[in-house]
């Protein structure tokens, strides 16, 4: 039976999309379903996000089967920044039927191309800092909190239809106590560099819930400046990043969100979450009827935390000060009994931030590769 690719139209039809990933990894022990109520927030048309880009879906169905999926995302902000015309392929789920992955993945390049972009990019399901990648190393581990899972066939299908790799994101960890349950310090190097930082007007101090929005905007301007010079970084618009901030704040424990300032002005910031995805693999990517209280239970029980966001201004990149916060946040996570170090997801060419994590010990433990492939002149009929 043909394949025949449509867009998705509606909850009913989103729904049985957002469904489909749980049909199709249901026997692999390492897949974390996403919990749908955070899913529906990101595509929620009021995302800050969706000011300045598009999202599309559409399915493939064999009869009355849907066997794949996939999104089609315009990001004006990305081509404004960078001078591009991308557009980036997301939400990639399917069986193993490469005639399924074509007609998807060609499907989203003739409507690319039919909306000026040269390019088709992806995985990326919604920004830049969310489930950007395919795993191709790693399978045998749970993933991250906003990182993917996929099977290793994935590879197979999206490399098949002529996609390149662009580059490649990488996920770190470290456990904080050795086997026999002693304290692992810091590697010398870095306890030296954050007990030598002597910065005048430096103030390190946690994020305040009563200051959020404050405080939040300090650290988009850390992070509009540290990571102006990274590979396919686009700076989140200040409404994006309080948004997002809004978040890790109320799931975090704040001494592990620490803010840096000299004299007042921002310098340097670092985010540490709990790894959620260790409670809400109970749930099953469903707070209702019994999963919410699943998690509750399973919260209790995580053990590991993730550094998501750490930045250092270019002015104070020589002073230490990036030691003098991991030294701060690691403190924090043994007082509150966290028993490993996660860190994730890293641009690969991001050579400030992997010397940061690989001199406080980590080492990789899962890669996501982001592929690419030029749209020509085929593709530039819409169906």
């Amino acid at each position: 039976m043909p394949v025949a690719v449509e867009e998705v139209r509606g909850r009913a039809e989103l729904a049985e999309i957002l469904d489909l990933p749980l049909r199709l990894h249901a026997a692999d022990p390492w897949y974390v379903p996403p919990l749908r109520a955070l899913v529906l927030r990101r595509l929620d048309p009021a995302n800050p996000f969706f000011r300045d880009a598009s999202l599309r879906f559409f399915r493939a169905r064999r009869g009355r089967e849907t066997v794949g999926s996939v999104s089609l995302l315009l990001d004006e902000r990305h081509d404004r920044h960078s001078g591009e015309r991308t557009a980036f392929f997301g939400f990639f789920e399917c069986e193993r039927d490469p005639e399924a992955a074509r007609a998807l993945l060609g499907a989203v390049s003739e409507r690319a191309a039919a909306a000026g972009a040269t390019s088709l990019r992806g995985p990326r399901n919604v920004t830049r800092v969310e489930d950007v990648g395919l795993l191709i190393e790693g399978f045998g581990t749970r993933p991250p909190l906003l990182a993917g899972h996929h099977p290793p066939y994935y590879r197979e299908l999206i490399e098949a239809e002529g996609f390149t790799k662009r580059f490649d994101m990488l996920a770190y960890d470290t456990p904080l106590f050795d086997a026999a349950g002693r304290r692992r310090e810091l590697p010398e190097p870095l306890r030296s560099k954050a007990a030598a930082v002597d910065i005048p007007g430096l103030e390190v101090r946690r994020v305040s819930f009563r200051r959020v929005s404050r405080d939040m905007a300090l650290a988009h301007a850390v992070f509009t400046e540290a990571y102006r010079t990274v590979p396919d970084v686009v700076p989140m618009s200040a409404a994006q990043f309080v948004s997002l901030g809004r978040v890790f704040v109320a799931l975090a424990d704040r001494n592990l969100i620490q803010l840096a300032t000299v004299r007042g002005e921002p310098a340097a910031f670092a985010a540490c979450l709990p790894e959620l995805n260790e409670a809400f693999a109970a749930a099953r990517g469903r707070l209702l009827p019994l999963g919410w209280a699943r998690v509750a239970w399973a919260l209790r029980r995580v053990r590991t935390a993730s550094f998501k966001l750490i930045g250092v201004v270019p002015a104070f990149r020589s002073t230490g000060l990036h030691a003098r916060l991991i030294q701060h946040v690691v403190d924090g996570l043994r007082a509150a009994g966290y028993e490993r170090l996660e860190a994730s997801l890293i641009h690969e060419d991001n050579a400030p931030m992997r010397h940061i994590v690989e001199s406080a010990g980590c080492a990789l433990y899962r890669r996501y590769r982001v592929y690419e492939r030029p749209l020509g002149q085929r593709e530039q009929v819409p169906r």
